[in-house]
């Protein structure tokens, strides 16, 4: 099969491929995109900034001159979503990339309110800070499916939205979006790092929730990185009749020796002087390594190399794979590329105590072979829709 490149430089074609993902659900346009990577200069982080601004402040501008509501709810979408793809490779200490950030959900908030589409923005307390969550229902009252949905490494509350909980809804089920520690406010406004314990801010989200609905069923899904951090939750927490690791993520240790090549593997968990000084010149010629370390080291909460290896390390689902109880559907990417996806057959062997576990490969040959299905979006949620239909047919357990 042919690849879909916007660019040469690997980094900008996945991403700008996943500008487009959200697309069956506003948050992209082929035309779009492609108009912002054809003007986008290979491995410049700047052209990306520059470019992508530019677009959400074209698109942006048309939705707020649109007088029928439709045509402005869904042109705000996109703006707001390009506004997310803009600040992806700024530095964290950029301010460009807060005010980026609060134009993005102020675009994306008043899409909502065009669309008349109902969303309860929310502040869930968590150790003397806060979580950021959004809720939507459904048209039925009478919902009783709840699906909580957590991003990872990278993504945005807003991004949820697109890549999960439109279709829920549209399915007929609740969703509750939360970002944790690492991600959304609890790193931009309270300096929060990821926390390998991610039953803590879960168990505040599920608390949270437990006052406002009863659900009949309580399914997690966590996409990418959050795919590990739900696993991890549902080791501790019972509450979960299913989760959904969409997709199966590793360790993030485990992911960034993926990259390294295999002699000096050994040494990059070392860290001897040698790497710390080889891995930031190799960041000036990889665009990946450039930003995932520099992303790393602000969502682990780590100031240099070594000190990130460290706070990597205790993201390991060896010693608790075997205590998840609850139904699991693990997904995988035949052309994974931040790992070897047999590590997520290994994981779902190690499931033991799991009520059941299903594993569902996307293959080349159908196009979602990419990480978390970028570019086939609608194939990844017909399998795990499907699969939470069965769930509720089966076997409703609260209520």
């Amino acid at each position: 099969m042919r690849a879909i490149r916007f660019s040469r430089t690997p980094a900008f074609a996945f991403e700008a491929l996943r500008g487009l993902w959200t697309a069956a659900y506003d948050g992209g346009e082929f035309g779009e995109v492609a108009a912002v990577m054809a003007r986008v200069r290979r491995g410049d982080f700047e052209s990306w900034f520059r470019e992508w601004s530019a677009m959400a402040d074209r698109v942006a501008a048309r939705g707020r001159a649109y007088g029928e509501p439709v045509s402005r709810g869904t042109a705000l979408l996109r703006a707001a979503n390009y506004r997310r793809q803009a600040e992806f490779f700024l530095d964290p200490a950029d301010p460009r990339r807060a005010a980026a950030s609060t134009a993005g959900r102020e675009l994306f908030d008043a899409g909502l309110d065009a669309l008349g589409t109902g969303a309860a923005r929310i502040r869930i307390p968590y150790d003397g800070a806060d979580l950021e969550a959004l809720f939507l229902r459904p048209a039925d009252p009478d919902a009783r499916t709840v699906l909580v949905v957590q991003g990872g490494f990278d993504s945005t509350l807003e991004e949820l939205y697109f890549m999960l909980g439109a279709a829920a809804v549209r399915r007929g089920h609740c969703v509750l979006m939360f970002t944790g520690p690492g991600q959304g406010s609890a790193l931009r406004e309270h300096g929060m790092p990821f926390t390998p314990e991610w039953e803590r801010p879960t168990r505040a989200v599920l608390d949270w929730l437990d006052g406002l609905v009863e659900p009949r069923l309580l399914v997690g899904a966590g996409i990418s990185f959050g795919g590990h951090l739900l696993a991890r939750a549902a080791a501790f927490e019972p509450r979960y009749d299913g989760i959904v690791l969409y997709d199966h993520f590793p360790g993030m240790l485990t992911a960034f020796l993926h990259n390294v090549p295999r002699p000096v593997r050994g040494a990059f968990e070392r860290m001897p002087w040698w790497m710390r000084r080889a891995v930031p010149l190799y960041g000036r010629f990889d665009a990946q390594a450039r930003w995932g370390i520099g992303n790393a080291l602000w969502t682990f909460g780590a100031d240099t190399l070594p000190g990130l290896v460290d706070a990597m390390r205790p993201f390991d689902d060896r010693e608790w794979a075997g205590e998840i109880t609850a139904d699991a559907l693990v997904l995988l990417a035949e052309r994974e590329h931040f790992y070897d996806p047999a590590l997520g057959r290994e994981f779902a062997d190690r499931l033991t105590g799991a009520r059941s576990v299903r594993v569902h490969t996307f293959t080349e040959a159908d196009g979602g072979h990419l990480h978390c299905q970028n570019g086939a979006l609608q194939q990844a949620h017909e399998v795990i829709f499907d699969w939470v239909h069965g769930l509720a047919a089966a076997a409703p357990r609260h209520g």
